[in-house]
C-alpha cells in the first residue's frame, strides 16, 4: 500500500475517533453559544501570546500571566468550556503522537545537521 493510501486511510480513522467525535460535539456546544465561544477564544488568544513569547523567550508580564489565569479560571467552571478544551487536548495528544511516530521512521534520513535535534 502506498503512503498515501495510508495517510488517507489514518485521516478517516482520526475522523471516526471517539475522541475525534467527542471534540466535535464539544466544539458544536461551545460554538453554539456566543459568550462560551468569545471565552475560549480570549482564552486560546492569551494562550497564544503568551507561548509566542516563551517561544522567542519574552518576558511575560504579570499582568499576562493574571489574565490567562483568569481567564483559565473561568474556562475551568464553565462545563462546555472545559469539555471543549479536554476533548481538544486529547485530539492533540493524538497527532503529536502520531507525528512523533513518523518522525522516528525517518528521523535518520533527515538533512546533516539536524541529527542532533533529536527530532
Amino acid at each position: 500500500m502506498a503512503a498515501n493510501d495510508l495517510a488517507y486511510e489514518l485521516a478517516r480513522t482520526l475522523k471516526e475517533s471517539d475522541e475525534f467525535k467527542q471534540f466535535l460535539v464539544s466544539k458544536e456546544k461551545v460554538m453554539s453559544d456566543a459568550n462560551n465561544h468569545k471565552m475560549i477564544r480570549a482564552f486560546q488568544l492569551k494562550q497564544w501570546e503568551i507561548r509566542e513569547a516563551q517561544m522567542l523567550e519574552t518576558e511575560i508580564s504579570e499582568e499576562k500571566q493574571q489574565e490567562l489565569e483568569r481567564l483559565y479560571s473561568l474556562v475551568s467552571i464553565n462545563p462546555a468550556a472545559r469539555e471543549y478544551l479536554e476533548a481538544e487536548f486529547e485530539v492533540s495528544r493524538m497527532v503529536n503522537d502520531i507525528q512523533k511516530i513518523i518522525g522516528e521512521a525517518i528521523q535518520d534520513a533527515m538533512p546533516i545537521g539536524f541529527e542532533e535535534l533529536n527530532l
